[in-house]
């Protein structure tokens, strides 16, 4: 019997939880029906826990448990998908800070690591709900803090084990969107399968239990319309920021999670109605919006821009929306984006050479998706490509590629720069008189997010319809720093 959980013990933990997930990943994702219904509770947390073990492999066989728990803690916060694959995020957090330095961790390390667990995951909630992880947790940690100091490690894992079973039984009684269903809380099985796992690594007799996932659906069931929007992102903030954050996001939105990783680095989740209302004004990266009733499409649409008050269209539209990402973050957008084919819609050239090095992430081609850029080349291209697919969810790659390039070749670009409004309005007046001697049928204007972008806006669509009464002309602010206008003439 293993009496201490070294790396190589916790190597083998990590990669039998993965694969216990993966193979129990649709029909958690059938179980999910809190916070929302969206049905994707074992997708996130397979994607996060994934995500952690990429970064542990990257170590020397020589790492200590402390070095492994801490590198699988950090890639899984840079890989956290929706509320459930944060919390995890949240748990790996608290074992890599109780394992800090520890070539090994025993029998009291553990029970210290079960209560971290619990503690971290009630306070990264805005508004912790009983009959979910955070329940489970708390009933594990209760029960192997009163073990005697004598009990072994496999004394706390069947203890674990034994406690998160008989918690995970009580969540279809205590979580009120799961009263009469005879279902258990899908995030809170993801967690008892986790400690199975680590039961099973350390030779501990299996504790014998219902079938939790045979009271899945075939088919996920949906309680009724989702409505707004999810929004996550990482954020660089001191403790006392983070928690003014956090406070922030559940007056304006719900199921809010913030977690704290290593060096001032966050997690955030929320789900709210207007995403722009979500973004911080601290560091953020690895921003991404999308509907939570998005539409089934053939192909996925991820759509970066630099625009923030774009996300929420973007979304809206069907697209998963980054905010200027890297080839990390699109590649993470392309796997939440839910389908085979995806078109990436790029703001620039920069964005559409991090679109191709997404395609080559291992996670995308591990999920065997195929990636496909589009040759849009800035916000408002973005914007209008998307609108022009939104319809089109049953069409095919090749329709959609040849949409966007008749588009791009259709139209042209004007930009205005950021200035004072005696410049603005000399840039504004010239542009004008181009516009009007191309003579065009219809003319878009992105509106930055500079003093007096609006108003230059307004006048230039202004002075173009005093010339052409019959010409269309569009206005939508997307808040970008640069350039203060952005127009696209057809």
């Amino acid at each position: 019997m293993i009496s201490r959980l070294d790396a190589p013990t916790a190597r083998r933990w990590l990669s039998a939880a993965l694969s216990a997930l993966a193979s129990a990943r649709s029909r958690i994702d059938a179980l999910n029906v809190f916070p929302v219904a969206d049905s994707d509770t074992g997708t996130n947390v397979v994607l996060t826990l994934a995500a952690g073990a990429r970064t542990a492999q990257e170590l020397e066989d020589t790492a200590t448990l402390g070095e492994l728990a801490r590198a699988t803690a950090d890639g899984a916060l840079w890989g956290a998908r929706g509320n459930s694959g944060v919390i995890l995020a949240q748990a790996l957090q608290a074992l890599a800070r109780t394992f800090e330095g520890m070539p090994s961790a025993g029998p009291s390390d553990l029970i210290r690591a079960f209560d971290a667990i619990a503690q971290g995951a009630h306070r990264a909630l805005a508004a912790p709900v009983e009959g979910t992880i955070v329940t489970v947790a708390r009933d594990v940690a209760s029960a192997t803090l009163v073990l005697s100091p004598h009990a072994s490690l496999a004394d706390v894992v069947a203890t674990a084990v034994r406690a998160a079973n008989e918690s995970l039984g009580t969540t279809t009684d205590l979580l009120p969107a799961l009263r009469g269903t005879g279902m258990v809380d899908a995030g809170a099985l993801a967690f008892t399968i986790l400690l199975e796992a680590l039961a099973g690594t350390l030779g501990v007799e299996e504790y014998v239990h219902p079938d939790w996932l045979a009271a899945a659906p075939s088919v996920p069931a949906h309680h009724g319309p989702l409505e707004g929007f999810e929004v996550m992102y990482l954020v660089r903030a001191s403790h006392r920021q983070a928690t003014a954050l956090r406070m922030h996001l559940s007056e304006i939105g719900n199921s809010v999670v913030v977690v704290q990783g290593a060096h001032e680095l966050w997690h955030v989740h929320v789900h709210l109605d207007h995403p722009a209302q979500a973004l911080s004004e601290l560091p953020m990266s690895q921003v991404c919006v999308r509907r939570l009733d998005s539409p089934g499409r053939r192909v996925g649409l991820v759509a970066v821009t630099t625009a923030p008050l774009l996300l929420e269209p973007l979304a809206q539209a069907g697209a998963v929306a980054v905010l200027g990402g890297n080839a990390t973050t699109i590649a993470r957008a392309v796997v939440d984006a839910g389908s085979t084919d995806v078109l990436v819609l790029p703001c620039s050239t920069a964005a559409a050479a991090d679109a191709a090095a997404a395609g080559l992430d291992p996670v995308v081609t591990s999920e065997g998706l195929g990636v496909v850029v589009a040759p849009t080349h800035d916000d408002l291209a973005v914007y209008e490509a998307v609108g022009l697919l939104e319809a089109a969810v049953d069409g095919e790659v090749a329709d959609h590629l040849a949409t966007v390039r008749e588009h791009v070749a259709a139209t042209r670009t004007h930009t205005v720069p950021n200035g004072d409004t005696r410049a603005l309005e000399a840039d504004v007046h010239a542009l004008a008189g181009e516009l009007v001697e191309a003579g065009p049928s219809l003319v878009s204007v992105l509106a930055g997010a500079t003093v007096g972008a609006r108003r230059a806006a307004k006048q230039l669509t202004a002075l173009l319809r005093a010339a052409n009464p019959g010409l269309e002309t569009f206005i939508v602010v997307g808040g970008q720093s640069e350039p203060a206008l952005l127009v696209s003439a057809q």
